[in-house]
């Protein structure tokens, strides 16, 4: 008996590491982020009537796929485009250009027509969004530096940017559905165009109505501009960037007002 329980415990802790073998994850080449280097993401928010297929470049270097409007890269979140990721990408600090670029029709790497260009100062072991809204003569962007630091447990936090070209300012609300206003509270009040909050710290698992109505109009139904529900973006200890986007007065898509997230971390 004492000789089969020898075997028998050889045997499972056998199986143990031959099964613990297979489940290894092989990520393939890893290159560890230095502090000479920065964190940056994209939030494409041009809105083109035709929804143009755009890429972007970093100092004339390609480095994303090919992606349309509202959509945050690396990494998008909630209703956006891409996916719903706290990617970043590694940059080099210093002059730092990044291009808005038009693929020719059958897309074989080059460019038809750069749409944007614009260059920002990066500070190394900093972390970055750059905005880009608006179109053609009139696309602006602005370079919003960001704080990687989770909330306490049980919390999460935002910061909210507005990107609508036709609205001076806004205000951003959460209430508990898209018709019912009573239970509306002010978030952030007259945010002009392409300027950000301070930090918003509200209790996670939660599921309620985020609205956008302009700055300082009564709190009804006819004025929100944009609505969004999602549990997705009331989740634990995770930080969002809140932007809207889009022009009021267009009712159709792709260029109606949004109110969207992207994840920081």
């Amino acid at each position: 008996m004492k000789i089969f329980s020898n075997l028998f415990a050889a045997l499972t802790i056998l199986i143990a590491i031959s099964g613990c073998t297979k489940n290894v994850l092989d990520y393939g080449e890893v290159e560890k982020l230095n502090s000479d280097q920065a964190l940056l993401k994209v939030n494409y928010a041009s809105y083109y009537y035709n929804n143009r297929a755009i890429a972007i470049k970093i100092n004339d270097k390609r480095v994303s796929s090919v992606i349309t409007a509202r959509t945050p890269f690396p990494g998008g979140g909630y209703n956006t485009g891409g996916s719903s990721t706290a990617d970043f990408l590694a940059v080099t600090p210093g002059n730092l250009k990044i291009s808005i670029i038009l693929p020719k029709k059958k897309d074989d790497g080059t460019d038809s027509l750069v749409l944007y260009s614009t260059s920002f100062q990066i500070q190394p072991g900093k972390n970055y969004v750059a905005h880009i809204t608006d179109t053609a003569e009139t696309t602006k962007s602005v370079l919003t530096e960001e704080n990687f630091v989770r909330p306490d447990t049980a919390y999460c936090k935002y910061r909210f940017i507005n990107l609508m070209p036709n609205v001076p300012s806004v205000d951003l609300y959460y209430g508990t559905s898209a018709t019912d206003n009573t239970k509306d509270s002010l978030l952030a009040g007259n945010v002009s165009y392409l300027n950000i909050t301070n930090e918003i710290r509200l209790r996670s698992a939660q599921s309620k109505t985020w609205k956008v109505r302009p700055a300082g109009a009564a709190i009804t139904t006819a004025t929100v501009l944009a609505n969004y529900t999602s549990a997705s973006t009331f989740l634990n200890q995770r930080v969002y960037t809140i932007f809207a986007s889009g022009y009021s007065g267009i009712a159709a898509a792709p260029r109606r007002p949004y109110v969207s997230f992207f994840l920081i971390r």
